[in-house]
């Protein structure tokens, strides 16, 4: 049929348009193909529980290194041991716990009087010890200016289960939201319904706050300077100092209070109410943070309106299908396995610094570990099979070669250590041209069995040398051969190569005109070579049904030239000047003289290096 595809002389099948058109498409579709498929597992994979446990890890180490600064008008006001401990002195009951409400309430009044621009209390407060604590508790808040907002058991029935305390605004401390590794990522503005501590500071400031639970997004910490303060979002004070500590440390600051259990370096203890953060991995979180610095970190982003913003699946999934797509067409070069992994490296650090950028200047957490893993994953697919595909070319090269390089050249081009080019190119190259004299007398006067062991015995010989100093052999030509140096594998020293071979292969040729004429009584003539240096076309020629690699052009032609010139100038071996200008190491020479050769428009300086 006139579609179908037809099978040439040699058996080589020529395809057909159809089957042309989808050889060219199949890559393509391989590669979105891989793609695709890659797409599908890293989703998969992104939302196992390994998966998020190392995407949560990346997720805290941008968050800690990106984290704004918080306002500088926040206070934190420590209930730390040491004031504690002042609490427990003062207090009729000497008790730790609960806090004394009459010493707490002394200490609200004193950041009022100092000009605090609010006071926010992590401190449980729907609970009174006797009703006389509640009393002067209320005494001592009464008429003070400051918004004072207090944290209270949301499951309780305000003026039911406790009695409401006025000039106090009541909150739950229950939006600390952490999920599968109990880490505190995001906040909850209204708890069971009610504004939660840091909603209701940011309503005395106007604030737009969040209806729905928000990521976070943490401010970055004091220094390290290795004191219990280090990490903390705003300057801290214990409590029991606010009394003595000036004004101005207070005036016009929103004023924090509550349980802070971090120590100094070198000092331990027992830690209360801290959480797991992303900061965890920043100095003077390793142990936690306190809740009531959470409660002001989300303060801080509420007042500065910045939410923090992450992809839908749509978006997520086009993300990782262009990663994969990335990892696919760059798997398509074959890297070498230590260039591969510089590439996947390169390609986690490039996606890391964009993830970077993304957060710090969009706002914007993507995730990582889908697109590198899509990335990495469809590289190393693509790679394989590219691999496997450049092997089994490079298996068709030495296939084709083999019968014309040395079998240690054949190997390192099959293992890849070897680069090799069949595809035409000008080449600068060393072209050998040999033949016998007087073949035809030999051919006329040998008979047929003894010619046969004769020449081929001499060819052998021939192979032997020219694989010794890694020659391709182009073609033979009945007594003769034409050989190259420099391609298809590219050596420096061709011409020195082309010299070294020409004097082996006539000691070798000498010693077989005495073997044959020990074994069959006939004297062979002489081997004569001709060599010359320059640039020619080599590559695949002949068409699509019959190839060869060979070489044209005027160093072919000078090189056979030179082997005839052999005769007149009674040489085995005669090279060009070109040639010796490229030898470095050449042996011993001399020259022969200026040569007018046919179809050569100058005259060539020759030289020879034989034996006789």
């Amino acid at each position: 049929m006139a579609n179908e595809a037809t099978k040439d002389a040699g058996g080589e099948t020529e395809k057909t348009p159809l089957q042309k058109l989808m050889a060219a498409i199949s890559g393509p579709i391989l590669t979105l193909g891989i793609a695709l498929g890659v797409t599908l597992l890293s989703m998969l994979w992104d939302v196992s529980n390994p998966a998020r446990l190392i995407e949560n890890l990346t997720y805290d180490m941008r968050m800690a290194s990106t984290a704004f600064k918080a306002q500088d008008d926040i206070v934190i006001v420590k209930m730390d041991d040491a004031s504690m401990f002042a609490m427990q002195d003062a207090s009729e009951c000497r008790c730790l716990s609960p806090v004394d409400k009459v010493w707490l309430g002394e200490v609200v009044r004193d950041l009022s009087q100092k000009g605090a621009k609010a006071i926010a209390l992590d401190i449980l407060l729907s609970g009174w010890r006797t009703e006389e604590e509640r009393q002067e508790f209320t005494r001592q808040i009464a008429g003070l200016p400051t918004p004072i907002i207090a944290a209270v058991d949301p499951s309780l029935r305000p003026g039911i289960d406790y009695q409401i305390v006025p000039n106090l605004k009541y909150a739950s401390p229950n939006s600390l939201v952490a999920r599968e590794d109990d880490v505190v990522r995001q906040y909850d503005p209204k708890p069971d319904g009610m504004a939660s501590l840091a909603s209701a500071l940011a309503e005395v400031y106007g604030a737009n706050v969040p209806k729905d639970i928000f990521t976070m997004r943490y401010r970055s910490g004091l220094p390290d300077d290795g004191s219990e303060n280090r990490g903390a979002i705003a300057p801290s004070f214990p409590a029991a100092l606010v009394k003595d500590l000036p004004a101005e440390m207070f005036a016009g600051k929103t004023v924090l209070i509550g349980r802070v259990t971090r120590f100094a370096k070198g000092q331990s203890g027992i830690l209360e109410d801290m959480h797991s953060t992303p900061l965890r991995f920043m100095a003077g979180h390793a142990d936690g943070t306190p809740g009531v610095e959470v409660h002001a970190h989300a303060l801080s982003q509420m007042r500065q309106g910045d939410q923090l913003n992450r992809p839908g699946m749509l978006w997520t999934a086009l993300t990782v299908l262009i990663a994969a797509l990335g990892g696919a067409a760059l798997g398509l070069s074959s890297f070498r396995l230590w260039v591969a992994a510089v590439v996947v490296l390169g390609a986690v650090v490039a996606v890391g610094f964009a993830a970077f950028g993304a957060l710090s200047y969009f706002g914007l957490m993507v995730g990582l570990l889908a697109p590198v893993t899509a990335f990495a994953l469809s590289f190393f697919i693509q790679s394989r099979l590219a691999t496997t595909q450049l092997q089994q070319e490079r298996k068709l090269y030495s296939t084709a070669l083999e019968r014309y390089l040395a079998p240690q050249v054949i190997k390192r081009i099959e293992d890849g250590s070897e680069p090799v080019q069949i595809g035409a190119q000008m080449k600068e190259v060393t072209m050998m041209v040999s033949d016998i004299e007087n073949f035809s007398g030999l051919v006329a006067s040998t008979p047929i069995r003894e010619f046969e062991m004769i020449i081929n015995g001499y060819f052998d010989g021939l192979y032997d040398v020219l694989w010794k100093h890694e020659a391709m052999l182009d073609k033979l030509t009945g007594d003769g051969l034409i050989a190259m140096f420099g391609a298809p594998i590219e050596h420096k020293d061709h011409a020195d190569r082309a010299i070294a071979c020409a004097r082996d292969m006539e000691t070798y040729t000498e010693a077989y005109r005495d073997e044959v004429e020990k074994r069959f009584n006939i004297r062979m003539g002489r081997t004569r070579i001709g060599l010359h240096s320059g640039e020619g076309l080599v590559g695949n020629f002949g068409g699509e049904k019959r190839f060869n690699y060979t070489a044209y052009g005027q160093v072919v032609v000078i090189a056979a030239r030179l082997e005839a010139a052999n005769k007149e100038a009674g040489t085995g071996i005669m090279f060009s000047d070109a040639t010796l200008k490229l030898a470095k190491n050449p042996g011993p020479v001399r020259e022969v003289g200026s040569i007018q050769l046919k179809g050569v428009p100058q005259p060539i300086l020759t030289y020879t290096t034989s034996l006789t």
